[in-house]
């Protein structure tokens, strides 16, 4: 039986990044097994999801909801997974815009709405700009992500979205700034793109704070995200998401990850 299961992404959910999402989970596959552990690769779209002693440890990609009803037998069973399917789920815009408020983290002005809806937000005819992003999961195709302007703007894409049967979205008043991308692993593993990542800037050390309240607030391990820095060295939290592809730094994530795993395995043994 194996130490540790890895769920791959279903390709529908890494769109144009297919290979680097898979990538980072089969970099951390290989660092387990050459641990001389045994590690299976898991794609969600199997029909067979084996049944697994509790000393397992699952690092799951996968986003659908058959995958997660499956994640979530798993867990109900005593088996850790990471992340948990409750993690995922709260990445989920619907979620994610309240957790943010809940947790007083800053973020840009967001409201949940329906795509049919009679009434928007004063602050949407604010001249620099709204953004109109689907509410269930991530963005799939481009235009679940559109950046409008103004009242009619953000009406024309929320029309687009429920002609495509998606019945909420939210809109996201737009901040001026500069769009950094952060990578975590738990507490142990921080990253900042483009940045010195020596942490001596305050900006990095607000954004840093930021990001991991918000990883804790949504019960996050592996997690990543984007933030705006604002002209000011304000920081903004505009996107987390669920084990991104670390492309940026991937084997030193894929080596924070195995590390994870591992003192997560040494819990259950």
């Amino acid at each position: 039986m194996p130490d540790f299961v890895c769920v791959l992404r279903e390709p529908e959910f890494s769109p144009g990044k297919v290979e680097a999402d898979a990538a980072i989970l089969v970099t951390v596959a290989g660092l387990l097994r050459r641990e001389q552990y045994v590690v299976d690769v898991l794609d969600p779209r199997s029909r067979h999801w084996p049944q697994l002693p509790r000393r397992t440890v699952v690092l799951s990609m996968a986003q659908g909801e058959e995958a997660l009803a499956r994640l979530h037998d798993w867990e109900s069973q005593g088996i850790r997974v990471i992340n948990s399917v409750a993690a995922v789920r709260n990445c989920h815009r619907l979620r994610a815009v309240e957790l943010l408020r809940h947790a007083g983290i800053a973020a840009p002005a967001a409201v949940v709405v329906p795509t049919d809806a009679a009434a928007l937000p004063s602050w949407v005819d604010d001249a620099s700009g709204v953004w109109v992003k689907r509410g269930d999961v991530h963005a799939m195709v481009a235009a679940d992500v559109q950046f409008v302007a103004g009242r009619h703007g953000a009406r024309r894409a929320l029309r687009e979205l429920r002609s495509r049967g998606i019945s909420t979205a939210v809109v996201q008043r737009h901040v001026r700034g500069r769009t950094v991308k952060f990578y975590a692993v738990g507490d142990q593993f921080f990253f900042i793109a483009t940045a010195g990542n020596g942490g001596a800037a305050p900006w990095e050390r607000r954004l840093a704070s930021l990001a991991r309240r918000a990883g804790g607030a949504f019960g996050l391990e592996v997690f990543g995200g984007d933030c705006i820095v604002e002209p000011n060295g304000e920081c903004q939290l505009i996107d987390l998401n669920d084990w991104p592809s670390y492309a940026a730094c991937r084997q030193n994530a894929a080596e924070a990850i195995a590390a994870y795993a591992r003192a997560e395995k040494a819990k259950v043994a």
